[in-house]
């Protein structure tokens, strides 16, 4: 489906109601799927339902049309980079910078994701038009933003990216790395990701949901990529412990990565047997996370885990370790279970004290439920970013 023709309106204002115009660009949108991705793809709707104009600026994509209209949203699908390192960062910067002024008519606002080339463009190319620039820290730590540009040699962009508007820092981690690479306090804007609570939502029926997902009645559950970054060899150690106690008890874990084959061969060298299951990557979270009794994140680095939250608002206890976004979402004893990075003992510990306890595992459940709708369902998220829109392109939201 063509996207529709993109008219110059010098106001930025959408056509659908008077409220900011907004371009976002990141490097991947849908059909790609990753956190950064899926936020995006509900920000962004979120926003066109509320009358915003939205387009989105992101690579090309094989087999993806170059144009269409999804969820309301204009894709453009015009990015290009080739080569790697050094060659890549300068052929991607040239088309960002090309294609952000084609598109930059008719929007209010320029809001780039990741603190990366996007935002090193949206920064160049936002003041010489007149418009406010966003860019939202999307992780930190180890494997964040700010290391991202160390490691690719690209922290001398640092001064560019002082320059946005507003910087959006999803967790408190990713807040103090911007005071500490002297970003202005003023300049930050705390946003939390945000989640369906309406598709994510706890089971009517737990059997039934069991049932159709084919779970035992003590299966605990990761979701996500496996990566070595989400600490799995650390839940494998752990769960070598679990079983001896429960041998019932099942460690599913779904989604697909780098680190498959290595934990496929962990897991046999441990003997656990169908005592784990690699499902691969699934388009169906919320019937995993309906079907499980726990869900268990021991990552070594987050920004805020889209699947956390997911898993709270499904009504599950929590397990994860005390780490960047995962502590700023869970609060030990009341929401969920917070354990030390890299210990399998206190993991085998917390996942064992919930299954061996069911009035705490429900307790817990229901205040990661309760927490994800007051504080992080989707609409109260797109809401913040509207209002954050409309203070700084001076519209209404």
């Amino acid at each position: 489906m063509t996207a529709p023709t993109l008219l110059a309106r010098p106001s930025g204002a959408s056509p659908r109601g008077g409220a900011p115009g907004v371009l976002m660009v990141l490097g991947h949108f849908p059909p790609a799927i990753g956190g950064t991705e899926t936020q995006a793809r509900c920000l962004a709707a979120g926003l066109a339902s509320m009358g915003h104009r939205v387009t989105v600026l992101t690579l090309a994509r094989p087999g993806a049309p170059a144009r269409e209209t999804l969820d309301g949203i204009a894709v453009e699908r015009a990015l290009t980079g080739r080569g790697r390192g050094l060659l890549f960062a300068v052929m991607y910067g040239a088309s960002l910078l090309r294609h952000l002024r084609r598109l930059r008519a008719g929007h209010a606002v320029l809001h780039a994701h990741h603190l990366y080339l996007e935002a090193m463009a949206t920064a160049w190319v936002g003041p010489r038009a007149g418009l406010p620039t966003i860019a939202k820290g999307a992780g930190g730590g180890p494997n964040g933003d700010f290391a991202r540009l160390r490691r690719t040699g690209l922290a001398w962009g640092l001064p560019l990216l002082k320059r946005l508007t507003r910087v959006v820092a999803i967790s408190a981690e990713i807040e103090g790395e911007l005071l500490d690479h002297g970003f202005a306090a003023d300049r930050i804007a705390r946003i939390p990701n945000g989640v369906d609570v309406t598709r994510f939502a706890p089971a009517v029926d737990a059997a039934a949901a069991r049932a159709r997902a084919g779970f035992g009645p003590e299966t605990v559950l990761f979701l996500g990529r496996l990566d070595e970054q989400k600490g799995l060899d650390t839940a494998l150690v752990a769960w070598a412990g679990i079983v001896g106690r429960r041998p019932a008890a099942q460690l599913v874990l779904a989604g697909a990565g780098p680190a498959q084959a290595a934990l496929e061969a962990q897991a046999s060298g441990l003997a656990l047997g169908n005592r784990v299951r690699f499902l691969g990557a699934r388009s169906d979270p919320e019937t995993l996370l309906q079907a499980s009794q726990i869900f268990l994140l021991p990552s070594r680095s987050e920004g805020m885990s889209n699947a956390l939250l997911e898993a709270m608002a499904s009504g599950l206890a929590c397990v994860a370790s005390r780490i960047g976004g995962n502590s700023d979402v869970l609060e030990h004893g009341t929401t969920g279970l917070l354990v030390a990075p890299g210990d399998a003992g206190a993991l085998a510990d917390a996942v064992l004290a919930l299954l061996e306890d069911p009035g705490l595992r429900n307790r817990l459940g229901k205040g990661a439920r309760a927490a994800a709708v007051e504080r992080y369902a989707m609409d109260r998220v797109v809401q913040r970013y509207a209002d954050l829109y409309a203070a700084l392109a001076g519209g209404p939201s």
